[in-house]
């Protein structure tokens, strides 16, 4: 009896090994700015004595159609479902700030929490999204990003 606890043991260490060590991130994990903290960030550059200077982006993950009727000028747009394939194309950034319409938006929580489990770690999420922008009188840019 003895022999077969130990070997359940141990099959259950060597199947707990096997899911890794990736952390899930909840929406305790999501780091949000104002509008003017988001502006002052993407602004300047990510400086570092060991490293060049990286430029900080926004990142807008609506569907192109949204993004094409209004979107914070230089945004990336990168729709959600298209993440796995392209978020690699991010790491060329310092800061990365998600927005998404409105307060609570589920897509911008999800791209952010998403970004971080890829291993991008300076990732920030707009609160209140494009709806805070345009209510603190910023300008949005309409079409597609040249």
């Amino acid at each position: 009896m003895r022999h077969q606890s130990i070997a359940f043991l141990l099959l259950v260490a060597s199947l707990a090994s096997l899911q890794g060590c990736a952390k899930e991130y909840s929406d305790r994990d999501i780091v949000f700015l104002d509008v003017e903290q988001a502006q002052v960030l993407v602004e300047n550059r990510e400086v570092s004595l060991f490293t060049k200077p990286r430029e900080n982006t926004w990142l807008d993950p609506r569907s192109v159609e949204k993004y094409s009727t209004g979107h914070i000028p230089g945004a990336i747009n990168m729709p959600y479902r298209n993440v796995a394939e392209k978020w690699e194309e991010l790491k060329a950034y310092g800061f990365i700030v998600v927005y998404g319409n409105a307060y609570n938006d589920p897509l911008a929580d999800a791209m952010s929490k998403t970004l971080m489990e890829m291993g991008l770690t300076e990732v920030r999420t707009l609160r209140g999204g494009l709806q805070a922008w345009t209510n603190a009188g910023n300008p949005v840019t309409k079409g597609r990003r040249p």
